[in-house]
């Protein structure tokens, strides 16, 4: 398997809109330091790939990474999607707004795999239809929802075996509602090697150790480095665990009593200082032995 990160930013990217912290002022200033909202693309070598989320920044990932039209490869109509299927964790707009992206040209129907309640909150049913349920003017079924049980196992590009499971990180209601959604991770197998990716993840459970031991890769949630770090930089007197991640701190020391051969972080907020490589931090990642994403990263196992 091949993954492409395409993004590894939170909700606002790198830099915020409204944003002039050290981390903003400095992607301003130079284009290197910008990071686009967290996705990957999993593909085994062909021209196919599997997407895991669809951000706001999705259209200009997907050219950055040349995941466009083969021009030998397209047909009279000059179309081609190199996105087979699509797998979405959670309701939250960072990772799945950029579902909007497939609502123009040729209806490939693309199949989008999610937890049921997420679907639910996005498409709705034919008698209360949601915002996502007719997204193009042409054609109605440019995405095709397919609900995924948490541990029902489908099977992708023909070989890789995708199983999708709950873990913390969206608020869950008095009626015991996740809101917007459940949140999944996803495990993918391919030839005997595993990978687990996490964006978001509000705690270490049990099942989560439980499955990202002896994978051959972890990329996991580095939203923020301290739990108060909104207070720290932003003035916003909400917490790390309030949003649902577990602060960076914490992590960096937890991964390294786990048995995941590689661990990746993605999904950095702009306040959070591990992305500053003048900081002391990011060098306490790197001695910990596990690394940092980038956009464009591309991760062989």
């Amino acid at each position: 398997m091949e993954i492409t990160v395409l993004g590894t930013a939170s909700i606002g990217g790198v830099p915020e809109w409204d944003c002039t912290c050290p981390n903003c002022s400095k992607a301003r200033a130079n284009l290197n330091l910008r990071r686009t909202r967290s996705s990957i693309a999993i593909s085994c070598g062909d021209d196919k790939y599997i997407l895991v989320d669809a951000g706001h920044d999705l259209k200009q990932q997907l050219e950055a990474a040349r995941l466009t039209p083969i021009l030998e490869k397209t047909d009279k109509t000059f179309r081609q999607s190199r996105i087979d299927s699509i797998l979405l964790t959670h309701g939250h707009a960072d990772h799945t707004v950029g579902l909007a992206e497939f609502c123009t040209g040729r209806s490939f129907e693309i199949p989008v795999y999610a937890p049921p309640d997420l679907l639910d909150f996005l498409f709705g049913s034919e008698t209360r239809p949601a915002y996502f349920s007719e997204l193009g003017r042409l054609a109605k079924n440019y995405v095709v929802p397919y609900p995924l049980s948490a541990d029902d196992e489908i099977t992708l590009l023909g070989e890789i075996r995708v199983r999708g499971f709950e873990v913390p990180h969206t608020k869950v209601l008095d009626n015991g509602r996740r809101y917007p959604s459940s949140t999944y991770a996803y495990e993918f197998e391919h030839k005997g090697s595993r990978f687990v990716y996490a964006p978001d993840l509000g705690a270490f459970t049990e099942e989560l150790l439980s499955r990202i031991d002896g994978v051959e890769l972890f990329i996991t949630d580095a939203c923020f480095w301290w739990n108060d770090e909104l207070l720290r930089v932003s003035g916003i007197p909400v917490t790390s665990y309030d949003l649902g991640h577990v602060p960076m701190e914490e992590s960096v020391k937890a991964l390294s009593k786990v048995g995941a051969r590689r661990v990746v972080y993605t999904h950095f907020n702009h306040t959070n200082p591990v992305i500053d490589a003048s900081e002391r931090y990011m060098g306490r990642v790197l001695d910990a032995g596990q690394e940092l994403a980038y956009d464009g990263l591309k991760i062989r196992i």
